[in-house]
Formats: C-alpha cells, structure tokens, sequence
C-alpha cells in the first residue's frame, strides 16, 4: 500500500471548537477568563495547543484525546523531573478541539517501505478531496520527525518568537523512526471560498517561522511520542507517550491511519464545558 487511500465516513457538517486563541499564546496571553479555569479532557474527542494538567506556569505543547490531555513541562524543574504531563483536567490560554459530536468524514491510511510521503504531501492530498478546512487525529510511524517545543510557559506578555532564546532553549529535534499519535489542523488560506472559517481558523493556525510552511496551506499539528508502534490511537494510554511536541509537516510518513474531520464551523467552547 504505497498509495494515499482516501474513503469517505460520514457527511454530517462538523462544527469544531476553540478555548482562547493560540494568538494568547504567541504574544504570552493569559486572559482573566482563563487565568483560574480547569477544563475536562473527556469533553471532547480530541484536542492540541497549550496546556497543562497542573497550572498556568507550567503550561507547554499539549494534545488530547481518550479522556485525557498530555503535555509537555515548562517549569524551572522541567529538567530535573519527568518532563511528560498529564491528567483529566487541564489549564489552557489557547486549545482548539473536536468535540465529542463530531464524526469523522475520511478516513486516510498510508503505508511504504520505499516511498515516505512527507506530512505537507499528505494534507495537500486531503485537502485536494475536502476542498475545505480540516482536523486530522490519528496515528503514524514516522521515518523522520522534525519538531520542536516550547520550553517556557508563556504567561508574561511578551511574543515567543521574539524572545526564543526563553522561549525555545532546546535545539529542534530530528529523529529516525519514531511512533507518534498527531492532531492537527488544516487550510488554505488563500482560497476565497473559505473567508469566514479561515478567519475563525486564526484561532489555531499562524505562521510559524521554524515549520518552513507556504504561504498558501497553513498547518498545526502535535504529535505525541510513543515508546511503541500502535495503529489505533484509542489504544493509547498514558504508559505508551514519552513527550508532546509541535510537529512540523517536512517529517516524513512511513505510515499513517488517521480521520479526518471537514470544518463546517468553529465555536468558542469557553463557556461550553461544565464547571471543574
């Protein structure tokens, strides 16, 4: 199976959903609405951006999904500690998610020895079939993984980008045959028939300088390092992740299976989740 295979799951609209704004994490935004909230991972089927189980300053690259958010540590003793998170419940400036509701509407599986298609190959061939804006959950194997983390929790309204010596201390990291589980999302930002989600999209999606992205498909993905092969990613339990990064799409795909869900509409889940 050395093609990309495509089929189709579902036609329900899916509308997804977003808490705070990754533009609060690029700029190191808490907003006071945010500053003393916990939300619970179980309330949605997936998820990824900023957070973490304990609190605001020591949020990092997080993803969610069976019940649970994993992320990455920022604090001072980020070093000296087991650097992988994780919990039912979590703090969080900016996640976007796919609610509970949603079905998926592809599903894409992917499988060569030979012939690694990178990450950017695969979501262009998605979008070329969904023609509109996508989250994507699953599982890969990777022949390479390039990918960085944040590595300060950013809570003091400074930009990560402009201060990446706090921000970023370690090097990114390029690794051979790795096993991840992914979320991300997915659009082009040039196509004029998407202005009012790609505006919503701003939620999630940037540019980001060290994904060497273009300017026309714009992506957001984490990635959840497993210390083995799984090919279903609701078979993954806290024993199987090792760490949480942002995963850039140059990384290339040995094999991937994975849904994908087509973004009717985005809404602000802030107010959504029960109190916890």
């Amino acid at each position: 199976m050395s093609k990309l295979i495509i089929e189709r799951a579902s036609e329900k609209p899916n509308t997804l959903g977003a808490i705070g704004s990754v533009e609060n994490v690029v700029r190191g935004i808490v907003p006071e609405t945010l500053k003393n909230r916990r939300f619970s991972a179980s309330e949605m089927r997936y998820g990824f951006e900023l957070g973490s189980p304990q609190g605001i300053r020591n949020m990092g690259e997080c993803i969610a999904m069976n019940g649970l958010l994993y992320s990455s540590r920022t604090d001072a003793t980020r070093k000296e500690r087991d650097p992988l998170m994780w919990g039912p419940e979590f703090v969080t400036s900016g996640i976007f998610l796919v609610p509970n509701t949603c079905e998926p509407n592809l599903k894409i599986s992917y499988c060569s020895l030979d012939k690694n298609l990178s990450i950017r190959e695969i979501y262009k061939k998605i979008y070329k079939i969904t023609g509109a804006p996508f989250a994507i959950a699953g599982c890969a194997e990777l022949a390479q993984l390039r990918s960085q983390a944040i590595t300060y929790s950013p809570v003091e309204n400074e930009s990560i980008f402009s201060n990446p010596k706090k921000y970023f201390c370690d090097d990114e990291s390029v690794e051979r045959d790795t096993s991840i589980a992914l979320v991300g999302v997915v659009s082009d930002f040039s196509d004029a028939g998407n202005p009012a989600i790609n505006e919503k999209l701003r939620t999630v999606l940037y540019y980001n300088p060290f994904n060497r992205q273009s300017a026309k498909l714009v992506s957001h993905t984490h990635a959840a390092t497993l210390t083995n092969p799984i090919l279903n990613i609701g078979e993954i339990h806290p024993h199987h992740v090792k760490s949480v990064v942002h995963l850039m799409d140059d990384s290339l795909v040995r094999y991937i299976k994975a849904e994908v869900f087509v973004i009717a509409d985005i809404e602000n889940y802030e107010n959504k989740f029960p109190p916890s």
